[in-house]
């Protein structure tokens, strides 16, 4: 699988314009800073969660907890992953019970991300609510989630991709929507979980997705020969129309010839029968 980069959705001024915003909607929202948690979801949404309690902290001059949150062990594809998947540390430091959580990622795509990160975060506490905050939101929903603060949103197709690249992660700052080209029929390595790339799947599962893969190609083959014999007849009752449509014409003629004819001999067998007929001699008048 190749990604091909090919817009720079957000540069670096304008993703720290980004985070300040939101940062002040958080705080309009919940009419302050009491009780406010901000936690951001491994890998890119820790250092998005620290930059908008940096920016909260200038503004309102409160010190707001941070926390990180891995979802490795509550991915629903986590047995498509690896045998031995890695998995990264949770730390929240305060008790979340009472609590409003503002949950931090870079990307929104299928959900699945964030539904994960919700069933974590409940093994922790019962928070008086949860709010989620993302940098860019792509759409193609797969569950029913949706984000209380968006950077900004960026229409994507299933063969594209958005990459969020930080100075904390990455070395570069910026958003990117790349291209996503497969190097063969159902590879679907690499594609994104939420934001997250997911890992090379070589196992039986992978070689049992490229059959029907396999199938479905051997059937595209078949498909044009199937065609083609289909056009076949289509061509000759094509060529045998027009000797029919020719053929019509000449039984009109033979038709009108023969009336025709008809016509002619009763005229003739009229005209016959009154030259046989014998002349009457002319009556004498009396008197």
């Amino acid at each position: 699988m190749k990604i091909l980069r090919k817009a720079v959705v957000m540069d670096e001024m304008q993703i720290r314009r980004t985070i300040m915003r939101i940062a002040h909607e958080i705080v309009e929202r919940n009419r302050g800073v009491d009780g406010l948690i901000v936690v951001g979801i491994r890998k890119r949404g820790v250092p998005l969660a620290e930059r908008i309690a940096a920016a909260i902290r200038e503004f309102e001059g409160t010190d707001l907890p941070v926390g990180a949150l891995d979802i490795t062990l509550y991915r629903d594809d986590l047995q498509m992953i690896d045998r031995n998947p890695v998995v990264g540390h949770t730390e929240i430091g305060v008790d979340l019970d009472g609590r409003t959580v503002v949950l931090v990622d870079d990307v929104l795509f299928t959900g699945r991300t964030v539904r994960a990160a919700l069933t974590e975060l409940i093994d922790f506490g019962r928070p008086e609510a949860i709010q989620l905050a993302v940098l860019v939101d792509r759409g193609h929903r797969e569950f029913p989630i949706r984000a209380d603060f968006v950077g900004k949103n960026v229409p994507t197709s299933q063969n594209e991709t958005v990459e969020v690249l930080l100075y904390d992660t990455d070395g570069e700052e910026q958003v990117v929507l790349s291209d996503v080209i497969l190097d063969e029929p159902g590879d679907e390595r690499g594609i994104e979980f939420d934001g997250e790339p997911a890992p090379d799947e070589t196992g039986p599962a992978r070689k049992a997705a490229k059959k029907p893969a396999g199938r479905a190609a051997a059937k595209r083959k078949a498909a044009p020969k199937k065609a083609a014999a289909k056009r076949t007849p289509a061509k000759k009752a094509a060529k045998a129309k027009p000797s029919t449509a020719k053929k019509r014409p000449k039984t009109k003629t033979k038709a009108k010839a023969r009336t025709k004819s008809r016509t002619k001999t009763k005229s003739r067998t009229k005209t016959d029968r009154k030259a046989a007929a014998p002349k009457r001699a002319p009556r004498k008048s009396k008197g």
